[in-house]
């Protein structure tokens, strides 16, 4: 059976199932334009002209996802409160905080090319042409925005989609600014450890592992091979600056990490989650001969779906994948020549900076022997149910937007972004990959990339490649990225790191590219925070296809099912607790039961398994055991866990660690009584939380889709696409719930079926209409 036919068994698919249902002809002055709709409500769009193509993305999407366009906008520019009320006033002030002005999106928009500008102009066009129906009584006001008390839409301005494309390329592509988390940390530690806090705190925030896996496996790629890009001196020659007032610091904090925004999206099915995995497969490892690839973006889940899919054809391309609401061009996807995917680089492109504060004006700081004066602005926000608009400052200085100021301590936070007025430029690379026709056009275009992505393509010529893309700086060389650097001038960026110095590599030797947000290449350091350990779940990506000489697209998508549930601290754990109770408990009888569990044990946290959940339950008590005694829990447990990952215990638990720790955490015992007594505690927290073993059962997280039913294990692709890049490029994909936000659309939740079991719809350029 042909590879892909089988993928189509699996999946119950039928030629009949993807053909066209429906046909709608719109005349655009001398343009015709089709929009042909296939059995998932997939919008395809011809048009002669790319003004009428994008013309024809804006009306589709609005048909689609209008009420959730209308909540992307909101959102972006901080204008939830107008129809939300005062509950969403902390969320609008963040954005105002942290976002352009409307002037500085105009400015943008008139630094694009005209081709581009026109993309952007026409989508806007076909959204209000839909925006015009409703408000005109011709088309029913989505109920989700009539609920909200809307009678009238405003139209869509060209703004609205860059707010939009700002918001998210920031989501999906900033990282780190986690420097006052840092501070928060070393407070703690010196309180608890005085002037041995430095060394603790280096065991928690490392900043290299070369164990850690990587996407450019072994000294191969090209990029700054050797001189560990982003590592600075672990003792920081730089003066740390310290705020005095804790309430300061987790103001700044809860600016920074956009708590309120972030609670928002959770309330409205909007993005929160960070995460998305590759596989990208040569003709020479693939068993159909031709290149294979698979992304799977992992972000938030809902009813809608936070992306949508699209299909656009005129003379200049033809390319089909999935974007988000407000967005006119495909993100992930494929064209005639070839297909890319993208995961969240992870980067350390955002710092934060102390601006040494006036005495005489907060609004005054020292910079270069000078007091400059900051930036300042006030941003009115409407909120609904209040008669005056509340006012909200927004101060600047050269480093960028202020988060809180500690006038006690004379100092005033401050964010630093790399890709400062560049988050358009992604977009405008991906537009690039519209028309690439082979891998060195796609390449150019990675290079103008400004936020942190990796970037993954397959061609029909056999290629494949990898990008780590973004501007990340130069830092000063006293600096420690981990902590906030003095404002004062001397500690500024000296640079970004050239793009031809990034980790980057076509046409790998193992025949393969494997991500999930992992470390780009060895020498490539963590920032702020320990994001890259030697236990990462991408192994378990490496692991499967390595186990095979030939991959077939029926693999994949094994393996993506693989991935959702399997959990990689047991491939270094579990080993260590066996030999420990073989060692030391080999006389006890409960202790041998639950060695024999987890010997049949396949490591995958499926539904009811009873080994999942001991595992579970003894890495989080083992966890208090080794490090609990020595640092309590911060104050915080969610700074706990943050601060204790996996690998941390692996370097305090391994026979061979890669990195030594400045203590001994387990204060004299041997590992293997740690681990014994650990699997003590895990087992009576189970009897007295679940009572007899046939309760312990794994309780598979769920992926949630209101009012729908939510659908186990939600460690998976949003978005789900198979392509095997033939000529043209054919595959399957997946994007659950449905393309339509309407619950009375037959589209409304067609493929939230089969997300559940597993199973694709057909994915394939140029379907003809009836």
């Amino acid at each position: 059976m042909p590879r892909l036919a089988a993928i189509a068994v699996a999946t119950i698919l039928t030629g009949a199932m993807t053909m066209a249902q429906n046909v709608e002809t719109l005349k655009v002055g001398d343009a015709t334009i089709r929009i042909v709709r296939d059995k998932f409500g997939v919008p395809h769009i011809y048009a002669p002209s790319l003004y009428g193509v994008f013309y024809g993305s804006g009306y589709a999407q609005a048909q689609d996802r209008l009420a959730q366009m209308e909540l992307y906008r909101r959102t972006a520019k901080g204008e939830l409160a107008e129809i939300m009320g005062e509950s969403a006033l902390e969320q609008d002030k963040q954005r105002r905080t942290l976002g352009y002005t409307e002037v500085e999106r105009w400015e943008q928009f008139a630094s694009l090319t005209s081709e581009e500008q026109l993309v952007l102009k026409a989508f806007a066009d076909g959204v209000n042409a839909i925006i015009a129906q409703v408000n005109a009584g011709k088309r029913p006001m989505p109920q989700r925005l009539k609920d909200l008390g809307l009678t009238k839409l405003r139209p869509w301005k060209v703004t609205d989609t860059t707010a939009i494309a700002h918001m998210m390329a920031e989501r999906f592509g900033s990282s780190g600014g986690e420097e006052l988390r840092m501070i928060q940390l070393r407070l703690y530690l010196q309180l608890r450890f005085g002037a041995r806090a430095m060394s603790v705190l280096d065991d928690l925030a490392w900043q290299n592992d070369p164990t850690s896996p990587t996407t450019i496996m072994g000294d191969t790629g090209h990029g700054a091979r050797g001189k560990r890009v982003g590592l600075q001196k672990q003792q920081s020659e730089a003066p740390v600056p310290c705020s005095s007032s804790f309430a300061a610091l987790i103001n700044a904090i809860r600016v920074a990490e956009e708590w309120d925004s972030i609670e928002w999206c959770k309330r409205l099915g909007l993005f929160t989650r960070f995460g998305s995995y590759a596989m990208i497969i040569a003709p020479q490892k693939s068993a159909t001969g031709k290149a294979l690839l698979v992304g799977g973006p992992q972000m938030a889940t809902g009813t809608p779906s936070i992306v949508c899919e699209i299909a656009l054809y005129c003379p200049k391309f033809e390319v089909r994948g999935m974007t988000f609401a407000g967005i006119p061009i495909v993100l992930i996807g494929m064209n005639r020549h070839l297909a890319w995917t993208t995961t969240s680089g992870a980067g350390d492109n955002v710092d934060i900076f102390a601006e040494r504060l006036s005495k005489e004006s907060k609004y005054r700081y020292l910079y270069r022997g000078e007091w400059l004066p900051m930036e300042r602005r006030v941003e009115l926000i409407f909120v609904k149910g209040k008669d005056e608009p509340v006012q909200v400052e927004v101060c600047r200085t050269v480093h960028g937007v202020v988060l809180s100021w500690d006038e006690k301590s004379g100092l005033a936070y401050v964010r630093a972004k790399a890709y400062q007025g560049k988050e358009l430029d992604a977009a405008r690379a991906i537009y690039a990959f519209h028309k690439a026709k082979n891998i060195h056009e796609f390449a150019e275009a990675c290079r103008h990339i400004a936020t942190s992505h990796n970037f993954f393509v397959a061609t029909k010529d056999g290629d494949i490649g990898f990008w780590f893309c973004g501007r990340y700086p130069i830092r000063a060389e006293s600096v420690d990225p981990r902590f906030p650097a003095p404002g004062t001038g001397e500690f500024d960026w000296k640079g970004f790191v050239p793009f031809g110095e990034l980790p980057q590599q076509i046409n790998p030797p193992q025949g393969f590219f494997a991500n999930w947000n992992n470390k780009p290449a060895s020498w490539w350091d963590n920032g702020d925070l320990p994001r890259w350990g030697a236990i990462h779940h991408v192994k378990r990506i490496i692991d499967l296809l390595q186990s095979k000489p030939k991959i077939t697209p029926e693999d994949l998508r094994r393996f993506v099912i693989d991935i959702e549930g399997y959990d990689i601290r047991a491939d270094f754990f579990k080993p260590l607790l066996l030999r420990a109770i073989k060692r030391t408990a080999a006389d006890d009888t409960e202790s041998q039961t639950v060695a024999d569990l987890l010997t049949r044990w396949d490591n995958q946290r499926s539904e009811g398994s009873i080994a999942a959940t001991v595992f579970d339950v003894w890495f989080e008590a083992l966890r208090d055991t080794v490090f609990a005694d020595d640092l309590g829990d911060f104050g915080d447990k969610g700074l706990f866990r943050m601060a204790i990952q996996p690998s941390l215990l692996w370097y305090a638990l391994a026979d061979s660690p890669p990195r030594k720790l400045s203590r001994d955490y387990l204060n004299g015992e041997s590992k293997d009584v740690v681990m014994v007594k650990a699997l003590k505690v895990a087992l009576e927290r189970l009897r007295k939380e679940r009572g007899e073993t046939a309760n312990w059962g794994f309780r598979k997280p769920l992926w949630r889709f209101d009012p729908l039913p939510p659908i186990p294990g939600p460690n998976r692709g949003a978005y789900i696409q198979i392509v095997e890049v033939s000529s043209p490029p054919k595959g399957f994909n997946v994007l659950p719930p449905g393309q339509s936000e309407d619950p009375k659309s037959p589209n409304y939740a067609d493929q939230h079926s089969l997300a559940l079991h597993w199973r694709f719809k057909e994915m394939k350029l140029a379907i003809q209409s009836k």
